[in-house]
Formats: C-alpha cells, sequence, structure tokens
C-alpha cells in the first residue's frame, strides 16, 4: 500500500518525465489524440472501436514513459508500440472489448433508468419536471459507477499486459484490487489532476496537448511504485 503522499509524487514525476523531452511528447500526445479522432470519425463503429483500441494505444505511451524514466531515448514508434509486440496485441484488444462493454452496458443503463428523460435530454430540450429530472440524475450516477468500476479496472491492467505480460483476466482482477488498496493516494491525485484538467480543457481542450502525454509518466510512476518497487 503506498503512502497518501505519493499521489503528489506521481503527479510532479509526470511532468518530471514530460520536461525531459516536451517536443517528442507532445508529438506521441498528438498521433494518440487523432488515432482516435479518426478512429470516431467511421459511421457507427467509430465510438466503439475508439474503446477497443484505446488500450493499445496507451500501451504505447507507457512504454515510452518507462523509456524516458529509464533514460533511454524517446521515439516517435513507442506510439505504436502496442502493436508491434504482437504477443501484447490480442491481449491488450481484449482490454479493450472490456472497456467496449463497459461503454455498452452504460449506454444501456442510461436508457434503462432514465428513459424517454434521457432522450429529452440529449435532444436538447430542456421542460423535463423534477421526477424526470430525479430519473437523469440516478441514471448518470449508475453509468458513472460503471465506468469508475471499468477505469479501476483497466488503469493498470494495461501496463500489467505490456510490461509483464500478464493475462487479461488476471490483470484486470490485479488493477481492480491495487486501486481500492491504494484509495487515498489515488484520491489525491485525482483531485489534483482534476483542477488540472480543467484549466487544460480551457480554451477549446489545447492543454491536453500537454496534459494527455504528462499523464502517462505520472501513470507509469504509479504503476512502478504499486507494482516494481520492492
Amino acid at each position: 500500500m503506498a503512502d497518501v503522499s505519493r499521489g503528489v509524487a506521481w503527479f510532479t514525476g509526470g511532468w518530471r518525465i514530460f520536461m525531459k523531452n516536451p517536443g517528442v511528447w507532445v508529438v506521441l500526445g498528438v498521433i494518440f489524440i487523432a488515432s482516435l479522432f479518426v478512429l470516431a470519425l467511421i459511421p457507427l463503429l467509430g465510438q466503439l472501436l475508439m474503446a477497443l483500441f484505446a488500450p493499445v494505444l496507451s500501451a504505447g505511451l507507457l512504454h515510452a514513459a518507462r523509456a524516458a524514466d529509464n533514460e533511454r531515448p524517446l521515439e516517435i514508434s513507442h506510439a505504436l508500440q502496442g502493436f508491434r509486440e504482437k504477443e501484447k496485441l490480442t491481449p491488450l484488444l481484449s482490454l479493450g472489448g472490456v472497456a467496449l462493454a463497459g461503454l455498452i452496458l452504460s449506454i444501456a443503463l442510461a436508457f434503462a433508468i432514465g428513459g424517454a428523460s434521457m432522450v429529452a435530454m440529449m435532444a436538447g430540450r430542456h421542460e423535463m419536471g423534477g421526477g424526470a429530472a430525479a430519473g437523469v440524475l440516478v441514471a448518470l450516477l449508475a453509468v458513472l459507477l460503471v465506468q469508475l468500476v471499468v477505469a479501476m479496472a483497466l488503469v493498470y491492467a494495461v501496463p500489467l499486459v505490456m510490461f509483464r505480460g500478464v493475462p487479461a483476466t488476471q490483470a484486470l482482477g490485479s488493477s481492480l484490487k491495487a486501486c481500492l488498496r491504494n484509495f487515498l493516494p489515488l484520491t489525491v491525485f485525482g483531485v489534483i489532476y482534476l483542477f488540472v484538467a480543467v484549466a487544460a480543457t480551457v480554451p477549446f481542450f489545447l492543454g491536453w496537448i500537454v496534459l494527455l502525454p504528462a499523464s502517462a509518466g505520472m501513470l507509469y510512476l504509479s504503476y512502478k511504485d504499486l507494482y516494481e518497487t520492492a
């Protein structure tokens, strides 16, 4: 179990890794964002493909973070490392399948609980009554819970598959347990990250060109703390 203060160390350490070679990191971040954007443009399947391939693309950023942390050269080709390691590709896609299942479950729950109120909200109609608004709130809370559990299961599953070759199912369980055991330092990190993320969103999400690649270093350092520190 990590000390509460490690949440701050992960955040600052991620920026330290980023500042070693910010130019290449920005390019890596742009490749990641552009890849997801292109997938999103595919009719009907865009959102599903984004969920499926996000772990593979994330593995590339984590590989770059490990290289930078170990004082190895940072290369643009790191962005595709998840695709290049063929024995890791299938389990990484399996993790994407979990993300996809979480997305589908979230959508199903939203409409099962919120019903017509969710349709009205998505259509931009604001004449919902108090009962309808309450239904939407419950639906959103259910979606948030599902996405939180999925995120906790995936966050360390990706580096476990990428760096240790852990089977996808085992990696998911291990990640979920690690998040629950280290709830306090992860909460400290999350609070700090939330404020920076809000700032990065204004204006026009431009700050994410920097924050996203820096986040790879933050995630790698937390993984290193929880799994590789004796």
